[in-house]
């Protein structure tokens, strides 16, 4: 499944990014409108915007080395009506 594919207009936006020693976290927003098929479900032709974190370690080289991120899944798949929404 290619999330592109999913979502053909999706932005990537860094809110927040920060940097320490040998590491960037960023805080970032998710936008798109699910107009193909995702995780095995037809498109729903609605638009989301969710938050994700990357945490990435780079070496001494300058590239990446490690990489830790959280997305908020259940968020998009509420907004998406795929996932019952947050309760009252």
């Amino acid at each position: 499944m290619m999330i592109q594919a999913a979502f053909p207009d999706m932005r990537w936006a860094a809110e927040d990014v920060l940097v320490a020693d040998d590491k960037v976290a960023a805080r970032v927003r998710f936008t798109g409108t699910n107009d193909g098929e995702f995780i095995g479900m037809p498109a729903t032709g609605k638009s989301a915007s969710v938050q994700a974190i990357d945490i990435i370690r780079f070496g001494e080289d300058g590239l990446a080395h490690e990489h830790w991120g959280v997305f908020d899944m259940m968020g998009l798949m509420q907004q998406l009506g795929l996932a019952p929404g947050a309760p009252a």
